[in-house]
């Protein structure tokens, strides 16, 4: 079995895990707070990417900590909304063409991304994927705004490959791993068919390096 491993946000689509996030909010805030909200990220922005420069992990789960206190019935109840609205419509069109060939060729797709599991699992009905993503934990009906487990990025990401590939029996030498930025290199490394897609200034860098291909589906 051959298998395709796709980062979602920035690679597939024109989203970061804060898109979804900024709709639902506007939603499942109680006035005034849901129209204020948004001019919390004017603060909330520069702190996350100065985050991201050290940790992706980190810069995520300062991210999820705003979804602390939301009804987790509530939030779930909107996901397919959620997705169709702020993820799907954001599909990069050279990315849909890309997933439904590899289908056609019989070619596993597999979402592994930071986005949260309820967010992301629409998107992966339509192309018959597994998503592999990380969950909100919930207590007394409320999300706390951690993760049950770790953030998926770095080699998380690519422990997440290797145990897919090992229970599926996929060969990964044969396998695509798809990704944006270099805090996708380990999962990129762990196959035999890397693609840079849409890749920041790093990736780019070490992507020429070890000719790899590099595929720009923004335009």
């Amino acid at each position: 079995m051959r298998a395709a491993y796709c980062d979602v946000d920035g690679t597939l689509t024109r989203t970061t895990i804060v898109t979804p996030m900024a709709w639902l909010m506007r939603r499942l805030l109680p006035p005034p707070w849901n129209r204020l909200w948004p001019l919390s990220l004017l603060v909330r922005g520069p702190w996350w990417l100065l985050l991201d420069r050290f940790s992706r992990a980190a810069s995520n789960r300062s991210i999820y900590a705003c979804y602390g206190g939301l009804s987790a019935a509530d939030a779930q109840a909107l996901g397919e909304a959620c997705c169709h609205a702020m993820i799907r419509s954001r599909l990069f069109p050279a990315a849909e063409q890309w997933l439904n060939q590899q289908r056609r060729e019989g070619v596993r797709i597999v979402f592994v991304t930071g986005s949260l599991d309820f967010l992301i699992q629409p998107l992966a009905r339509e192309f018959e994927a597994l998503c592999v993503a990380p969950a909100l934990a919930v207590k007394d009906g409320c999300f706390t705004g951690q993760l049950v487990g770790p953030s998926m990025t770095g080699d998380l990401k690519a422990r997440a490959v290797q145990t897919h590939a090992e229970v599926n029996g996929v060969d990964l030498s044969q396998s695509f791993a798809l990704g944006d930025a270099a805090a996708d290199l380990p999962m990129l490394e762990c196959v035999g068919r890397p693609l840079a897609v849409n890749p920041d200034a790093g990736l780019r860098r070490i992507a020429v390096a070890r000719h790899w291909p590099v595929l720009n589906w923004r335009d």
